[in-house]
């Protein structure tokens, strides 16, 4: 063992030399004896520290019988005592050692193995109470410091103990408070939750990772983990609880909003797409073994215009104040979710189909009669719903999308402002399918680069050999690398918004191909390039041709665009701005197809273009019919009167070649004069 300091307080030489004497008979002793002869002397020392055990004479100068013990007693710490006795004096000594003293030695009987064994258990006492010291030392630190709140509770549910840090994550002043409350009732949220914390601990003995929800001192909710178990007995009753509880309110929070906007729509607060989906594939999955749900797709007509003549702030107030409106006109168990940009989902649980459409009638009207107001302004929209039956009929999620998508757009064609129900052999949804799944198809094309140009002259219709210029024509070959006509891909293109991904395409690529072509380039008067009705009503259109233009260096003199009168007529404002800005380039610009709408002429002057190209509804019968050569010829006339050049398609024969001449028609465009090739030949 490590050597021990032992202090003896004894006035008595013969004391001094009879302990000495003893230790000496030990080999190898382990202890030190130092010795201080007067009460006072021996508080001396003991206070400069170094003392592991103490053997004191109860009877000094300054000090005799028990009150030497009691005295040196509150002074001595963990230090053990072993006081010295005479024969006649060992009732002293037992009531020393019932006052606390560690043991006592009747000195006549003092031999060394009986004052080592004191000695030794003196000491290895003093270094147990050391350690268990430093061990309480460090658990009163970890309790007294430790981030999470410790308790311990007893069966009839009252705080037994806790550290700060409990009492202060349940907002009280001091550990007192807490052992006053009635912890069912002062701190659970939800007596539920204090019943099944009960259940769970009598049945495991344990509760782990359990978040329960508590009520803090000033009445505030907090999120709490808490970790506990059950101290039982030898008979396995319980005695206390003991456990911790860590803050995770924050997180909580945090984990609560990030589920919160994973499943919801940040503009309106409605189910996002994402959860639709999820809900609507439960439902389906319901629907399998019985039962009877129905979705409505709901799309707003004529929303384009409140966004393009207000902007978009105000587009996104009117779908915030919709989304409100149609809230409140659905059963609380429905889901009625925002799918994106003006469409709107609702799924109506248990629900039949003539109930659902109901449903669907009544938000028709709540919408029709919503009166929008937006500065000075006041607007009114519709909507076109698509309804269907979810039936064990569909499989998968996305069929039930698409036939009630295929099925709003059938509203739409309709006339708008209706409600379309969804048959399986329903002929129109099943055309609207067939040019979704071309969307599709389309969509892949551009990926795998299947798209190509092929172009078409305008020649002059004098026969002088001047320059031609070209059409350039959108081609698309299918997944076997056979070209497919463009009416097939061409209406689905324009219904679902790809024309201007695809105006872009024909255009980059175009000035891309004369760029790295001079030569034929400049065998070329100008190439037309067709912008749809949607690339019109596009304001970042213009930006993005001058962007073309520079970087591909090609002069803007060189190209030409072309817009259906249709087109320019429903956007009058926005193309004659187009026009404005292209032509100030260099660029030229015609109207096609002129001659269609009911009153082109009376627009005619409103558009500033430098070509009329008529409709070829009128061009190819003109030998025979009288109307169609008077139309010609009427447009021929006012177009020059007005300075602009002519232009006549679908020429297929000389016969009417040579009419267009006589009429002073100034180029045309046909299987007459020109079929349309690949790029390489232009300027043959």
């Amino acid at each position: 063992m490590d050597s021990a300091n032992v202090l003896l307080i004894d006035a008595n030489p013969q004391d001094e030399q009879l302990i000495r004497g003893e230790l000496a008979l030990m080999r190898d002793c382990p202890y030190t004896v130092e010795v201080a002869h007067s009460f006072a002397d021996g508080l001396t020392r003991l206070r400069q520290g170094h003392i592991d055990v103490i053997l004191i004479d109860l009877n000094l100068p300054d000090s005799v019988g028990l009150t030497t013990f009691l005295r040196l007693q509150p002074k001595a710490g963990f230090c053990p005592i072993i006081v010295l006795v005479g024969q006649a004096d060992e009732d002293l000594g037992v009531e020393a050692v019932e006052r606390g003293a560690l043991d006592y030695l009747i000195k006549q009987q003092v031999v060394s193995n009986l004052l080592v064994k004191a000695l030794r258990y003196a000491t290895e006492r003093t270094h147990t109470l050391l350690a268990l010291k430093a061990s309480e030392t460090r658990y009163r630190e970890l309790y007294e410091n430790v981030v999470a709140g410790v308790f311990q509770t007893t069966p009839e549910g009252r705080f037994m103990a806790a550290n700060p840090a409990l009492v202060k994550l349940l907002g009280y002043d001091s550990e007192d408070e807490l052992l006053e409350l009635n912890i069912a009732r002062d701190l659970y949220m939800y007596a539920e939750d204090r019943d099944s914390w009960m259940r769970n601990m009598a049945a495991a003995g344990e509760i782990r990772n359990a978040e329960l929800v508590l009520r803090r001192k000033d009445g505030r909710r907090i999120v709490v983990l808490e970790n506990s178990r059950a101290v039982r007995d030898d008979q396995g009753r319980t005695i206390y609880y003991e456990g911790t509880l860590t803050d995770i309110t924050e997180a909580h929070e945090l984990s609560r909003q990030l589920s919160y906007e994973a499943s919801h729509d940040a503009l309106t607060g409605l189910i996002n797409r994402r959860e639709f989906e999820l809900r609507l594939q439960s439902a389906l999955d319901a629907v399998q073994t019985g039962g009877a749900h129905a979705m409505c797709y709901l799309d707003l007509d004529q929303f384009k215009i409140i966004n393009d003549s207000c902007g978009h702030v105000a587009g996104d107030e009117l779908l915030r104040q919709l989304a409100q409106t149609l809230q409140g006109r659905v059963r609380s168990n429905d889901t009625l979710a925002r799918l994106g940009g003006d469409e709107f989902g609702l799924l109506l649980h248990n629900c039949s189909l003539d109930d659902a459409a109901t449903v669907a009638a009544s938000l028709l009207k709540a919408i029709e009669q919503h009166q929008f107001v937006w500065g000075n302004s006041t607007f009114s929209v519709g909507a076109s719903i698509g309804l269907v039956p979810v039936s064990a009929a569909f499989r998968r999620v996305t069929q039930v999308l698409q036939a009630a998508d295929a099925a709003c757009y059938a509203a739409k064609d309709q006339g708008r402002n209706r409600i379309h129900v969804y048959q399986e052999d329903d002929t129109v949804v099943a055309q609207r399918h067939g040019e979704m799944q071309w969307v599709a198809r389309v969509k892949r094309a551009l990926v795998e680069e299947r798209f190509f140009l092929e172009a078409q002259p305008i020649v002059p219709v004098s026969g002088n050999s001047g320059l031609r210029s070209y059409e350039m024509l959108l081609r698309m070959r299918d997944e076997s690398g056979r070209i497919v006509p463009p009416g097939a891909f061409l209406p689905a293109v324009e219904r679902y918004n790809l024309s201007q991904r695809l105006d872009r395409w024909v255009l980059s690529t175009a000035l891309r191909w004369i760029a790295q072509h001079p030569q034929q380039a400049a065998r070329v008067a100008r190439i037309f390039v067709n912008l749809s009705g949607d690339s019109v009503g596009d304001p970042q259109l213009q930006e993005f041709i001058r962007v073309q233009l520079r970087d591909s260096g090609v002069s803007p003199h060189k190209i030409g665009f072309e817009i259906t009168e249709t087109a320019a007529i429903g956007n009058l404002t926005r193309a004659n701005q187009l026009i404005a800005g292209l032509r100030s380039m260099g660029c030229a610009f015609g109207l096609d197809d002129f001659g269609s709408g009911v009153s082109s002429f009376a627009y005619l002057k409103a558009l500033s273009v430098d070509f009329l190209k008529i409709d070829g509804l009128f061009v190819g019968n003109i030998i025979h019919d009288a109307v169609d050569l008077e139309m010609v010829r009427s447009i021929t006339d006012i177009g020059h009167v007005m300075g602009k050049k002519v232009i006549a398609e679908s020429v297929e024969n000389p016969a009417v070649l040579e009419k267009l001449r006589e009429i002073g028609v100034d180029y045309a465009q046909g299987f007459a004069v020109g079929l349309p090739g690949a790029l390489e030949r232009m300027g043959e």
